[in-house]
């Protein structure tokens, strides 16, 4: 394991946890602009995909254990597995993954597929576990329209904005740690 990398993996999943938890003290109204799904995409791009996906998984186990770093009431603990939105925190895992293995660290064009790649991962996951959870956990009558309409409509265009703004941002971030290599 490469010792700067960990550390790099560390600060961003500190970012997760803090943006988590800014999230709580700003309106309702913003949810949809937290910035939480931005670090997740710059993860898999800067970091690449292992430990970006790592970054995630500190994240949610993090939280799991109790630390209060999600952005919704309880804001952490085991209880949280239960919550119809934990899927988008483990969608989380597999959107860096993604987004890190497709990113060529060439083009910003390969930055935009990668970001909409993990932007699609995380959705799937989420709204997947959304209908699970609502179906048969919580024994909710609910349709797959229903789950569209609750958790991808409302969000997808803020979350298409953060992807454009993930990829330049982890483009650039790139580009610099190239030419610092080559220093």
């Amino acid at each position: 394991m490469n010792t700067k990398k960990l550390a790099s993996t560390a600060a961003l999943a500190a970012l997760m946890c803090l943006a988590g938890m800014l999230v709580r003290w700003v309106s309702p109204a913003l949810v949809p602009f937290s910035v939480l799904p931005i670090l997740v995409l710059l993860s898999g791009l800067v970091l690449g995909a292992g430990y970006g996906a790592l970054a995630m998984v500190v994240y949610i186990f993090l939280g799991i254990l109790g630390l209060p770093v999600f952005a919704s009431a309880p804001f952490g603990g085991i209880g949280y597995i239960f919550k119809p939105t934990f899927g988008y925190l483990l969608g989380y895992i597999g959107a860096a993954y993604v987004t890190g293995k497709i990113f060529n660290r060439q083009s910003l064009s390969s930055a935009v597929l990668a970001v909409l790649a993990g932007l699609a991962v995380l959705y799937a996951v989420g709204l997947s576990y959304l209908y699970i959870v609502l179906r048969w956990v919580l024994d909710r009558p609910t349709t797959v329209g229903v789950v569209i309409a609750t958790g991808f409509l409302p969000f997808i265009v803020s979350d298409l904005i953060k992807a454009g703004i993930a990829a330049w941002v982890g483009n650039e971030v790139v580009k610099r740690q190239k030419s610092r290599q080559l220093e």
